[in-house]
């Protein structure tokens, strides 16, 4: 009696059914990860503001360039976007008046991916390459939408692959240091 026992405590439910089951296993993991990486748009914090929500729609249109990008294969894409300064002073940073530019000069930009890589730029760095942009933020190629893993935004930095971060979660300015007001 306990031989029966064992054997059909051993038996394994109909084949068909445990595809089903992996199969539903799968799909729910696979849904629960999309909807962890696709759940939290890219958000701009910049100190005494809100934080915004920054859509990929927001650096198409006007204001933005043409992002060529070559790689060590001498393949090009071209993505399109807005220069990282360009977003940040249309969401709030002043760096055109001199009171700004103090209140900047010990600023950083703390950009951040979902996977928790992040890189910085000084404003002071943005600012200094204002005519001549070296640091973007770009949501499309020329093909189209940027594929999963590296969208919906990420940072191209020319001549730095290292600080190009994909599927952004944050930017951040942080001021390292406060400065005194100008003495008039």
């Amino acid at each position: 009696m306990t031989h029966e026992i064992r054997r059909e405590a051993t038996r394994l439910p109909p084949r068909p059914l445990l595809v089903r089951t992996a199969v539903l296993a799968a799909l729910t993991a696979l849904v629960s990860v999309a909807s962890v990486w696709a759940a939290d748009p890219l958000t701009l914090e910049i100190p005494g503001q809100p934080d915004k929500a920054i859509a990929p729609e927001m650096l198409l249109g006007k204001g933005s360039m043409d992002v060529r990008l070559e790689d060590v294969q001498g393949n090009v894409t071209v993505y399109h976007g807005m220069p990282l300064l360009d977003v940040l002073e249309k969401n709030g940073l002043d760096v055109r008046t001199m009171a700004g530019e103090r209140k900047s000069a010990a600023a950083v930009v703390l950009v951040r991916a979902r996977d928790g890589y992040t890189v910085a730029f000084t404003v002071g760095e943005l600012r200094n390459n204002r005519a001549n942009p070296k640091v973007f933020l770009v949501a499309e190629t020329a093909e189209g939408p940027l594929p999963g893993n590296e969208g919906p935004v990420r940072a191209v930095t020319y001549g730095d692959p290292v600080r190009s971060p994909y599927a952004l979660s944050s930017i951040e300015l942080r001021t390292l240091a406060e400065n005194p007001a100008q003495k008039k």
